[in-house]
């Protein structure tokens, strides 16, 4: 009976050490997943880098407003959903080189004034 006992605690004891193992590595990242985030962090920094270029170009004059408020919201959008689909693999990160108006934080609170706007019945062409 004693060394039925002495090995039943024994398992548990090995079961006790060796879940936390067992855990961290199904918590690693498949070589598919990091792939994915790789590709859409060097597409996010590809975009941050255009964004850059497009507001170069604005402040040298030479691209029309228009052009530059159509590309600008092509580039931020295509962002925005790079950085949604990053948010749904779990990276949470903002890079160094984030345009101000590409951080997590202003969008957030671009797309709460947006919601905030359409809500009112006006949108932000409206208020210009």
């Amino acid at each position: 009976m004693s060394i039925t006992l002495g090995v039943l605690v024994a398992l548990v004891s090995m079961v006790v050490i060796v879940l936390p193992f067992i855990r961290r590595s199904g918590a690693t990242v498949s070589a598919v997943h990091a792939e994915e985030l790789e590709r859409l962090t060097r597409l996010r920094t590809d975009l941050y880098e255009q964004i850059k270029q497009l507001q170069a170009d604005y402040s040298a004059n030479t691209i029309t407003d228009e052009d530059y408020r159509h590309q600008l919201l092509e580039l931020r959008v295509g962002a925005a959903a790079t950085i949604r689909q990053l948010d749904r693999l779990g990276h949470e990160e903002d890079p160094e080189n984030a345009p101000e108006l590409l951080t997590r934080e202003s969008l957030e609170e671009e797309i709460a004034a947006l919601r905030r706007a359409r809500s009112d019945g006006r949108t932000e062409a409206d208020e210009s």
